[in-house]
């Protein structure tokens, strides 16, 4: 059986590099858990975007799909907070727990590729680079993607090489993770149609589809798929007209080329680390060390001919996404390539144990010797970074999400006895704190209740029940007094909304701070609460 990667299975059989030490699982559920507590230290709020705060409002009902993206990392924050407590350190275990998962997932994929011991070291090698540490600590559908693509990838190559059950089974799983890939965001479908080129270019893939195997796991595929597109149908094609908004129709320059240099970018450290060490631990040529360092470099990147699955499987998401930026049909985000690079390391690897397999193989032992310093050099930078955002007072550190969240919610008890409070609408997501922080099973829907994006977001009697409008209005010197509140476009649009009701139409205005030694400033935060009382009782 000819092998799915030139000089992988036979030519380096006798030179394979010794596992790690420890175990490579154990060593990155170590680097894992240490880098969920610094995310949670740096940071001191989930992200300034409210991604995350976004993903639990969707989580609170099982829906087919949202007003902007399919449900799948929705799913995932649901099922996890069915389990956890509602804390930002419970959710950066999660952002990190998908880092596990997705490292085990680019092991897997080395196996399948016949790399051996060499599976071990990409997927740590990955523990290396943003997308997989800093960028990683955001849980949203970029990141959501860092696991599935590999394993995605991994099963494609088991249903090739498996028959009989074996393979009937691993196409059964191929098909249901490329619908997993399509309902965690539709730009997976950059990623799978970059399957294709393996399966075209190597002999052992067009085989395989002679078999009933890829028709299987299309037909599987299908399915999973179908009932979020019947959602999306019945919805007005909300989720899709979502996605071509983001599409500018024209060829955005800088962005096709940030995105040209992502691999480069996102991945600078680990790269760079294992060809400087290569050069290092290899033999003196003609030009030196730098000569060494600049062909390492070069011939990490290189194919091994037409039919290298693993060079395909790195290079395609990212050739094609820039095809389709450089053609103006989509106006690229550099974020997008979060999860492209899952295939990478594996690549390096490759080529640079055909490079110098000696080199490599002691390369790799003082890799593993400065694993454990890398990784106190980043607390000391993750509490550098704490400590600048502390003294300097950066308005996302300081911003009290729980202290306002609590207060608001117990405010409304105070001020109403006996009426619970069922749903917040306002301004879209920072009003999940509210659930979040303080009231799990409370609704939040984006902006007004009777919007299109608040009915597919919750479709209950809102009318008939209690409720509130939520605008945050930032950080102040002195709460301001209700005649003061500030013209916000949240603040507008909830006077204009109660007034045509013929509600009352003043906020509410509560401030809160943060406390602690880590928190050494006085910030106060103002938030305009808007009442919006049931119109009839509920049933």
């Amino acid at each position: 059986m000819p092998p799915l990667a030139p000089s992988v299975d036979s030519a380096f059989s006798g030179s394979q590099p010794a596992a790690p030490r420890q175990a490579w699982w154990q060593m990155a559920a170590l680097a894992c858990l240490l880098w969920a507590w610094m995310s949670t230290v740096a940071n001191g709020n989930l992200d300034s975007q409210f991604d995350m705060l976004e993903n639990y409002a969707w989580s609170q009902s099982f829906r087919w799909g949202t007003h902007k993206h399919p449900p799948l990392f929705a799913w995932v924050v649901g099922a996890w907070f069915a389990v956890f407590p509602q804390t930002d350190w419970a959710y950066r275990l999660l952002s990190y727990a998908n880092v596990w998962v997705a490292l085990a997932g680019v092991a897997a994929l080395g196996r399948r590729l016949g790399l051996g011991t060499l599976a071990q070291w990409g997927a740590l090698l990955l523990l290396w680079s943003f997308p997989y540490t800093t960028l990683a600590g955001k849980f949203n559908a970029n990141s959501q993607l860092l696991p599935l693509w590999p394993w995605t990838a991994a099963l494609l190559l088991a249903s090739w090489r498996a028959s009989g059950w074996r393979g009937g089974c691993a196409s059964v799983l191929l098909g249901l993770l490329a619908a997993a890939c399509m309902l965690g965001k539709y730009y997976s479908g950059v990623f799978l149609a970059g399957l294709l080129a393996p399966v075209f270019l190597h002999p052992q893939g067009r085989r395989w589809l002679l078999t009933p195997r890829p028709w299987l796991a299309l037909a599987v595929f299908a399915l999973a798929l179908w009932p979020h597109l019947d959602w999306v149908a019945q919805h007005g094609w909300a989720t899709l007209a979502y996605a071509a908004d983001q599409n500018g129709g024209q060829t955005v320059w800088r962005h096709v080329l940030r995105f040209a240099l992502s691999p480069l970018l996102y991945w600078l450290p680990a790269w760079l680390a294992l060809c400087l060490a290569h050069a290092a631990a290899g033999r003196r040529e003609a030009g030196g060390w730098r000569s060494a360092a600049v062909r390492a470099a070069w011939q990490s990147w290189r194919p091994q001919g037409w039919g290298d699955t693993l060079f395909w499987l790195a290079f395609a998401p990212w050739a094609l996404t820039l095809g389709f930026g450089v053609a103006g049909v989509a106006e690229l985000s550099i974020p997008w390539a979060i999860p492209i690079g899952y295939a990478f390391s594996l690549l390096w690897l490759r080529n640079l144990r055909a490079l110098d397999a000696a080199a490599l193989n002691t390369a790799l032992a003082r890799l593993q010797r400065a694993w454990w310093p890398a990784l106190a050099v980043a607390l000391a930078l993750a509490l550098g970074v704490a400590a600048f955002r502390a003294l300097t007072g950066q308005a996302d550190y300081y911003r009290p999400s729980r202290e306002a969240a609590q207060a608001i919610v117990q405010d409304w008890q105070a001020r109403h006895p006996g009426q619970p409070l069922h749903w917040a609408g306002g301004e879209w997501a920072e009003n999940a704190m509210l659930a979040f922080y303080a009231q799990p099973h409370l609704h939040t829907v984006p902006g007004l209740p009777d919007s299109l994006p608040a009915r597919l977001t919750w479709p209950g009697p809102w009318q008939s029940l209690n409720g509130l409008l939520l605008c945050p209005l930032g950080p102040l010197s002195q709460a301001p007094q209700p005649a003061a509140v500030p013209a916000t476009q949240c603040v507008a649009q909830a006077q204009a909304w109660l007034a045509a009701r013929g509600q009352p139409a003043a906020p509410r205005v509560l401030t809160a701070q943060r406390h602690g030694w880590a928190f050494p400033r006085a910030m106060p935060f103002a938030y305009a609460v808007f009442d919006v009382p049931a119109a009839t009782p509920a049933p």
